[in-house]
């Protein structure tokens, strides 16, 4: 499936009558590139974030409490405080 797509899209940017340099096709991947930088950035920004917010309550609790947490405790997967983005 991904083979398929890819060559869909390789289609569509590297066509027939931009031949034989590609010049519009390797604008619109540079552009595409050039976005991608500060959408990169924040997500990394917002792991970062995300993953002080947690130590900061975590930090706070006692080891009595963070077992309790972990046996009680009805957050899944990322909304857990033990839960840490890895970046």
């Amino acid at each position: 499936m991904f083979v398929q797509l890819s060559s869909i899209i390789g289609n569509n940017v590297y066509r027939d009558d931009d031949k034989p340099l590609y010049k519009r096709g390797n604008m619109q991947l540079f552009v595409i590139s050039l976005i991608l930088i500060p959408i990169l950035i924040l997500a990394k920004g917002y792991y970062i974030w995300r993953n002080k917010s947690k130590d900061k309550i975590w930090n706070a609790m006692s080891e009595e409490e963070r077992q309790t947490y972990r046996e009680t405790t009805t957050d899944e997967a990322n909304k857990r405080l033990d839960f840490r983005f890895d970046h």
